[in-house]
């Protein structure tokens, strides 16, 4: 049998090629003009209204920075014209209805995500791809879907579930699963939670990741029949014994695959525990060896349990609402959740519709990922098709930027942490101010491989104060009006004065504009959502 370390290489840090860029940028600064005074105090900081750059209201503000990738200028549009932020959000939740024409084109971008696993596996021993770099296409390709697809509440709840139902797609065998199993939950995302768990807890990548396609009714494996349990559903404070562990894990032999063949999904009788198991209150004589059946009943059973339903409404709060949800709270989701037979439409209906949730606005910290997809949209920037042409296109190099925690990367079971003190760290703010710099400066990619807005693009008139400028660009990046702070750091960044004009010859304008941008976005105001 191949080893891992035949299988697998770890992909090249691929650090952006910008620093040269950067360099000339400054050099060409430093010849045109010398650079502004940063310790210079603005006179005034009174703020100048620019209203005619309009912003959201609050309430579609939080929904789209919920169950959107972030705020944008053509989201906001999108809530206008379906009637407001709630209507909008009853149109998210029948996402074939909702037309995506941009994210169906990116399905050419990487047509070796569909390949089937034998072929993805003879390619990794040809050495013709690594299996690394199918993570690395998967990733990519939901990147470029978060930032442009008009479903934004399918792509937010597949990343959901995504962490919840956690399959690494960088696991020494998973991987080559991995794009499909995306598809299972893209599919189950907003529709019944028990349907979900029975197609995720049985797909081929959750066997191989959690051990179960070794499983076999000699050896029962406990891997996958413990964190059905422990994180799928019910919970460590359920009352589950080890003896229901045990047999949790018996329930499922049969299902696997055919490893280091054809890696084919089977389901084999022979190997398939039968007798009589009891798991919580679930109870089965299991005297059929094919116990498909069986199993999913089982499955079924424990996404109807309220505790299972807790659980869910709570993770579900956690994500949606704040790192410490009210009891009130979580008990209306998992009502909802129960009384509507595990719907997950249901479910987010009653979340959005408690109190809890509009008093939530900026209580949740973005992690690196959402944070590079949010900066994306505010700033405009969209890819273009990774032609050979292109050394680094923008399409490739946008995981780079996501600061370590790559879309399905993360190693255990568990999912990538919820909470607030996760990525609130030093090193996070300075992660951010990076991606911000290089995407304000358009340094991410080779050039012409993704569409940059040009310097004076961001200035709404020929000439305008910098305070009222400043306003402009904090309802553009932000949907939120200026403040005597932001005004203060845009000043205090760009050396420019509050009363200054502002034209497409100023300085500010001719190589000043990303220090603007990233003074903008490196606030509260962007950081959190």
């Amino acid at each position: 049998m191949p080893s891992s370390e035949y299988v697998y290489a770890p992909p090249p840090p691929s650090p952006p090629p910008r620093d040269a860029l950067i360099s000339s940028d400054l050099a060409l600064a430093s010849k045109a003009a010398p650079p502004p005074s940063l310790a210079r105090e603005p006179k005034a900081l009174q703020v100048r209204p620019y209203p005619k750059t309009k912003i959201p209201s609050d309430r579609a503000h939080l929904m789209m920075s919920r169950f959107a990738w972030g705020y944008s200028r053509e989201l906001m549009t999108q809530m206008r014209h379906a009637g407001g932020p709630d209507a909008w959000f009853e149109d998210q939740l029948k996402p074939t209805a909702v037309p995506d024409h941009v994210c169906d084109a990116f399905n050419t971008w990487y047509p070796d995500r569909n390949q089937s696993a034998k072929v993805k596996w003879d390619h990794v021993f040809n050495g013709r791809k690594g299996s690394w770099e199918y993570a690395v296409d998967l990733a990519n390709w939901s990147l470029l879907r978060r930032t442009a697809s008009r479903r934004q509440l399918l792509e937010v709840m597949v990343d959901f579930w995504s962490n919840h139902l956690h399959v690494p797609s960088i696991h020494d065998t998973a991987w080559s699963w991995r794009n499909h199993y995306d598809g299972v939950l893209r599919h189950g995302a907003l529709g019944k939670f028990d349907d979900l768990l029975v197609a995720a807890s049985l797909h081929p990548a959750m066997l191989l990741f959690l051990s179960t396609d070794q499983s076999t009714k000699e050896h029962p494996d406990e891997n996958q029949g413990r964190e059905l349990l422990e994180l799928h559903t019910v919970g460590v404070d359920a009352g589950y014994t080890e003896k229901m562990v045990k047999d949790s894990a018996k329930i499922l032999t049969g299902f696997t695959v055919n490893t280091w063949r054809n890696w084919k999904f089977r389901y084999d009788p022979e190997i398939h525990w039968t007798g009589k198991v009891k798991v919580l209150g679930f109870e089965s004589d299991n005297t059929d060896p094919d116990g498909r059946a069986v199993t999913k009943a089982y499955l079924r059973y424990l996404a109807h349990q309220p505790a299972t339903a807790r659980r869910l409404a709570t993770k579900l709060a956690e994500r949606f609402v704040s790192d410490a949800p009210s009891s009130d709270l979580v008990t209306s989701v998992a009502d909802a959740y129960l009384a509507s037979g595990t719907s997950i439409r249901a479910a987010l209906r009653a979340l959005v519709a408690h109190p809890d949730f509009d008093a939530s606005a900026g209580a949740k910290v973005r992690n690196p990922i959402e944070d590079f997809l949010a900066t994306v949209r505010v700033l405009g920037v969209t890819a273009k098709r990774p032609l050979k042409k292109f050394d680094w296109p923008f399409a490739e190099a946008q995981i780079w930027m996501c600061k370590g925690q790559y879309p399905f990367m993360w190693p255990r079971p568990d999912g990538l942490p919820l909470s607030n003190d996760a990525w609130s760290s030093a090193s996070q703010v300075l992660g951010s101010l990076d991606t911000h710099y290089s995407l304000s400066g358009g340094w991410v990619g080779d050039k012409g491989s993704a569409h940059y807005h040009q310097s004076d693009w961001w200035l709404p008139q020929p000439q305008l104060r910098f305070d009222a400028f400043v306003d402009h660009l904090c309802r553009m990046l932000l949907g939120r009006e200026s403040t005597p702070r932001l005004l203060k750091a845009a000043c205090q960044a760009t050396g420019v004065d509050p009363a200054d004009k502002v034209n497409k010859r100023h300085e500010l304008v001719q190589w000043l504009m990303p220090r603007l941008l990233t003074a903008i976005l490196d606030t509260p105001e962007h950081l959190t959502r």
